[in-house]
C-alpha cells in the first residue's frame, strides 16, 4: 500500500472527473431520444445505491483494498481468483477508453495518423503520471479541476448565446412510455460510468477523514449526474435526438455548431483538450487501480515501477486488437455491461455485502452465547 494520503476534496475531484471522462463523449441514454435525461437521473440514483454497497464494505475493512478484503470475506483462493479478475478489468476498461479517446482524435483533428502512434503516445503521459505516484495524481487533478468546470461552462454559455438549443427537441416527455428509459439506464448507463466506481475501493484506505470522505464520495456522484444531465440535454436540445444517436460524438458536433458572431467559432480544439483531460484521468485511475491492486495481492509495493509499463503495454495491446474498426468498438461497447458489469459491478459486491452481514450476525451470536456461558459458570450456586 503507497502510502500517500487522499484529502476528501480529492477524493471528490477524482471521482467528477472519473464519471464525466468519457461518458461525455460517447452519450449517455440517447437511445432512449429526448428522455436520456431521465436515463442518466435513473442511473444516477441506482449508481448512488451501488457505491453504498461499496462504501459499506470499505467501512468493514478501512484499512485493505478491494484485492485485499476479497480474501477477508470469500476466503484466500476464491479471493485471489476475484481479486485478479478485477485487476483484469480495471485493464479493459482502460482499453476501451483508450480506443474511444484514439477514435475520437482520428475523427476530429490527426485524420492521417495511426491510431496506434495516437494511443501510445497518450500511454507514455499517463504512464509518467502513475511513476510520479498517486499524491501528484490527485493534486494534479485538484489543480486542472476549475479549469475544467470553467471552460464546462463556457461551453453552456456560447451554446445559448448561439441561440441554438431548441426546446421543442427535448418533447414529448416520455413519448414512448417507461420501457426505452429503464432499457436505456439497466445496464449500460448504470454501469458505464456510475459502478465503474467500485475501483476507488483500491483508494478508499488512502483517506485521512474517512466520513468525510464518504461524503465527498456521494457528492460527486451527485455533482457529476447534475453536469451529466445537463450537458446531455444539451447536446439533443441542440442537434436533435436523431442526430444525437447517430452521430459517434455528439457533443463535438454540438461544439462546431457554435458561432457567436465572428469572434467565437470552431470551438472544437477547447472541446478536446477537456474530453482529453477528462480521459487522461480515467484511464490513469484504472492504470493506477490495477497496478496497486496486484502489489497489494502479491503484498510487494516495490514491484510497481516494474509493473506500470507492463500494464499500460497490454492496455494499448487489447485496445488495437479489441475492434478492426470504430464501429466494431462501438458495438463492442454494447455488449460489455451483460457480460462483464452486471456481475462484477452489481452481483457480486451484493453478494459480498450478504456474506459480510451473515458472518458479523454468526460472530455477534457467538459472543453472545460465549458471555452467556461465561456468566452462568461465574454465577455462585446455592
Amino acid at each position: 500500500m503507497v502510502q500517500s494520503k487522499l484529502q476528501p476534496i480529492q477524493l471528490f475531484v477524482l471521482i467528477v472527473l472519473f464519471e464525466i471522462g468519457s461518458s461525455v463523449v460517447v452519450g449517455l441514454g440517447l437511445d432512449a431520444k429526448q428522455d436520456a435525461w431521465l436515463v442518466i437521473l435513473l442511473s444516477m440514483i441506482g449508481g448512488i445505491g451501488l457505491f453504498s454497497l461499496y462504501v459499506y464494505l470499505y467501512l468493514q475493512f478501512p484499512d485493505l483494498s478491494l484485492t485485499n478484503f476479497l480474501e477477508k470475506i470469500v476466503g484466500k483462493v476464491i479471493g485471489r481468483i476475484l481479486a485478479i479478475i478485477y485487476i483484469c478489468l480495471f485493464l479493459y476498461i482502460a482499453a476501451r477508453i483508450l480506443r474511444t479517446f484514439g477514435e475520437l482524435l482520428l475523427t476530429t483533428v490527426l485524420y492521417e495518423t495511426p491510431i496506434s502512434v495516437v494511443m501510445i503516445v497518450m500511454m507514455l503521459t499517463i504512464c509518467f503520471g502513475c511513476y510520479l505516484g498517486f499524491e501528484v495524481i490527485a493534486r494534479t487533478a485538484e489543480i486542472m479541476f476549475p479549469w475544467f468546470i470553467f471552460f464546462g461552462f463556457l461551453f453552456i454559455l456560447f451554446t445559448f448565446f448561439s441561440d441554438l438549443p431548441k426546446l421543442e427537441n427535448l418533447q414529448p416527455v416520455l413519448e414512448a412510455g417507461w420501457k426505452p428509459v429503464l432499457k436505456s439506464a439497466f445496464p449500460s448507463v448504470l454501469s458505464f460510468p456510475f459502478g465503474e466506481t467500485i475501483v476507488f475501493t483500491i483508494f478508499f484506505p488512502l483517506l485521512n477523514k474517512q466520513k468525510d470522505g464518504v461524503i465527498a464520495g456521494y457528492l460527486a456522484l451527485v455533482f457529476s449526474g447534475i453536469l451529466l444531465i445537463i450537458v446531455t440535454t444539451i447536446i439533443i436540445s441542440v442537434i436533435g435526438s436523431y442526430t444525437a444517436t447517430k452521430s459517434p460524438f455528439a457533443l463535438m458536433e454540438t461544439i462546431g455548431r457554435i458561432q457567436i458572431g465572428e469572434v467565437f467559432q470552431r470551438l472544437d480544439p477547447i472541446g478536446i483538450i477537456l474530453l482529453i483531460i477528462g480521459g487522461y484521468f480515467k484511464i490513469t485511475i484504472f492504470l493506477y487501480a490495477a497496478v496497486e491492486g496486484f502489489s497489494n495481492l502479491i503484498r510487494m509495493t516495490s514491484i510497481n515501477k516494474f509493473m506500470i509499463p507492463l500494464m499500460a503495454a497490454s492496455i494499448i495491446a487489447m485496445s488495437i486488437l479489441m475492434a478492426d474498426n470504430s464501429v466494431e468498438h462501438r458495438e463492442g461497447a454494447a455488449i460489455v455491461p451483460y457480460i462483464l458489469y452486471i456481475p462484477l459491478f452489481m452481483v457480486i459486491p451484493f453478494l459480498l455485502v450478504v456474506i459480510v452481514i451473515i458472518k458479523k450476525k454468526i460472530t455477534k451470536r457467538k459472543q453472545k452465547r460465549h458471555s452467556t456461558q461465561k456468566s452462568e459458570l461465574l454465577e455462585p450456586k446455592n
